[in-house]
């Protein structure tokens, strides 16, 4: 789970390397946060066995073969 400290100082990061411009507070927290929580269901879906994702229909992760579904297609 990501935590709040986390959000806040990938923020800071960003705000920084874009060189401290005043007035993006709020753009840089969303996109720190929005970074963080596709880093983490990454992480979830490179964990998942393949079983899983065939049942919940989601791709899998880079690397691993995707398993397709067995419907006929119309």
């Amino acid at each position: 789970m990501v935590t709040e400290e986390q959000v806040k100082s990938l923020a800071f990061s960003i705000w920084e390397r874009e060189g401290c411009p005043e007035g993006k507070d709020v753009e840089h927290y969303f996109r720190a946060k929005k970074i963080l929580e596709e880093q983490e269901a990454a992480q979830v879906l490179e964990l998942a066995p393949t079983s899983l994702l065939k049942q919940i229909d989601l791709p899998a992760p880079p690397g691993k073969r995707r398993i397709r579904s067995h419907r006929k297609k119309k």
